[in-house]
């Protein structure tokens, strides 16, 4: 039994030169959409932990405060903030927050447990965070642990992700 040779087979059969041809094109396409496809995959990683970063810097700022900087930590925390939640906050920080903290020497610390990205888009994005928050205050010197899980809204502004919504869940 004699093995053809490529020339021999060539001869006798054009259609699995094509084939082969075929064959090695569909290949390296797909080599080249695995690859550009991977960019914009980092591309959204790179969204991803944007929205991440600014739902968790933003809500520590959000609910992380002490009396002796209250006006510097709700600075801070507004900066993170825009629309109509900004105004909700500054009034109610102005009208509950802060007379309380001062009164009382309310000191309170947020620090993020787990965070996710539920939904980006162009122009908005949602998170879920984990957080727990620690008070004291002069009545109540040793620290309380509280525990919570809020859906943040983010809206792009400009260049920066800033807080729209802030509901517990």
């Amino acid at each position: 039994m004699r093995i053809p040779s490529f020339r021999r087979t060539v001869r006798r059969s054009p259609e699995s030169l094509l084939l082969t041809l075929v064959a090695a094109v569909a290949v390296a396409v797909a080599a080249s959409l695995l690859a550009f496809q991977h960019r914009p995959d980092d591309q959204g990683d790179a969204v991803k932990n944007e929205v991440l970063s600014a739902a968790t810097e933003g809500t520590v700022a959000l609910l992380s405060y002490s009396p002796e900087s209250l006006d510097n930590d709700f600075a801070a925390a507004k900066s993170r903030m825009t629309g109509d939640f900004r105004t909700y906050y500054n009034q109610f920080t102005e009208k509950v927050i802060a007379p309380a903290a001062k009164e009382k020497s309310v000191k309170t610390t947020a620090t993020i447990v787990r965070s996710a990205v539920s939904e980006v888009h162009s122009d908005s994005a949602v998170a879920l965070l984990f957080i727990n928050q620690t008070t004291t205050s002069a009545e109540k010197p040793d620290p309380a642990l509280a525990a919570s899980s809020v859906r943040v809204t983010l809206s792009k502004v400009e260049d920066s992700w800033l807080i729209s919504s802030f509901d517990p869940v």
